[in-house]
């Protein structure tokens, strides 16, 4: 009698907007969050070479000239909007560690939530879309990069997540918008763009004016920090700096450079191997482009997050100068190609290990397989992931 009271609790029905959940989801959902924080709060105590030699630093300053009116001077080489973030934890807590670290991971809650809406909306299966929410919540990728390593490429990723939802949903200009957000954090949301472009192109959703929303959401994030001091041309031309900080072709990423030699510190011909990746990569995603424009195809959400993946991954792989914390938006594109066609789900699985194994040289100073091994593992991932997207195109081209 007891298990059938329980039984019909757990199966009571709850509403809420247009999903209807059961009281056992929010149970589960529950617990998810718990010991999904219970694993962060154990890893909140280590303090990475990026926070003691970085991040500590940074907060040692933003306090010194009083929190908000530091953001008068140049202390980082972040934009004004994380800058902002620092500046408020300097007057929340005295525990800079993990104030940093509570943001990130507040910011894999809301991606989680992300990833839910974009799975619940194209598969109607809220189970799934559940365990989608599971997958970033205990995806290793996410955990050591905010918990452990305190950094913060989750708040970046999570407005992609969201444009996305918006993208799905038709609304163009709130697509956009988010993608500005994520700008305005990380210069790494540009590899959203080749899958954006393509989709102007085959004229679903985004319309091209809706892009000047990236510029114009840059320039206002940026407008605090001008007014408190901070030079507007030095706000601007804070992504040019950084893309000159790193000459070598990869830092420790597993791309085609790691198969050159152009690893640091080994700089063999920065310069030319440079200049020739960026524009082979122009003309593989204009080969995408030019393939996807000529064929009339059903673009299906499985088709289109498959597409979301193979660009990017192509971009992080092709591009140089890439870190190694830059294929973090391929592994969150991942976990939604794998919940949305549960049998790819392995793919999601060799994507991750490919991040963890990326991520161990910095973290432990190991490299467990050999970077170039890990990079023609990737290519081969990517191979497949390509295949895949060939064969859905052929299979929802419309004669």
């Amino acid at each position: 009698m007891d298990e059938r009271i329980m039984d019909k609790m757990m199966m009571k029905k709850i509403k809420i907007g247009s999903i209807e959940f059961k009281a056992v989801d929010f149970l589960f959902i529950g617990c998810l969050f718990f010991f999904a924080f219970m694993i962060r709060w154990k890893l909140m105590p280590i303090e990475s070479a990026d926070y003691w030699g970085f991040l500590a630093d940074w907060m040692q300053q933003i306090r010194g000239e009083g929190g908000f009116p530091s953001l008068g001077k140049q202390i980082s080489n972040y934009t004004s909007p994380y800058m902002y973030i620092m500046c408020l934890i300097s007057y929340i807590t005295d525990n800079d560690l993990y104030g940093l670290k509570l943001v990130s991971v507040l910011f894999d809650y809301l991606a989680s939530i992300a990833v839910f809406l974009i799975v619940y909306g194209l598969t109607a299966s809220k189970g799934r879309a559940i365990m989608a929410m599971a997958g970033i919540l205990l995806s290793p990728t996410v955990i050591l990069d905010g918990a452990y390593w305190c950094q913060c490429d989750i708040i970046y990723t999570t407005f992609i997540l969201y444009a996305l939802y918006r993208f799905f949903k038709g609304d163009s200009q709130g697509c956009l918008i988010f993608i500005g957000i994520s700008f305005s954090f990380k210069l790494q949301a540009v590899f959203i763009i080749p899958f954006l472009l393509i989709m102007w192109l085959k004229k679903n959703t985004i319309y091209l004016r809706h892009f000047l929303w990236i510029p114009a959401v840059y320039v206002i994030s940026a407008l605090p920090a001008w007014m408190l001091g901070r030079d507007f041309k030095e706000l601007m031309l804070i992504y040019f700096d950084q893309t000159n900080t790193y000459p070598w072709g990869t830092l420790e990423y597993p791309n085609i450079y790691a198969l050159l030699g152009e690893a640091m510190p080994d700089l063999h011909y920065a310069d030319q191997v440079s200049g020739a990746g960026t524009f082979m990569t122009i003309m593989l995603l204009g080969c995408i482009a030019y393939y996807l424009y000529a064929k009339k195809v059903k673009l299906t959400g499985e088709l289109t997050i498959t597409l979301a993946l193979f660009t990017v991954a192509i971009t992080v792989y092709s591009l140089p100068h890439m870190h190694d914390r830059y294929g973090f938006l391929i592994d969150l594109l991942a976990i939604l190609y794998g919940f949305i066609n549960t049998k790819k789900l392995p793919i999601t699985c060799a994507f991750t290990l490919i991040s963890v194994l990326t991520f161990m040289p910095y973290l432990i100073a190991v490299h467990i397989v050999p970077l170039q091994y890990v990079s023609i593992a990737l290519l081969a991932l990517i191979i497949y992931v390509g295949y895949d997207l060939y064969n859905q195109i052929r299979k929802q081209e419309i004669n």
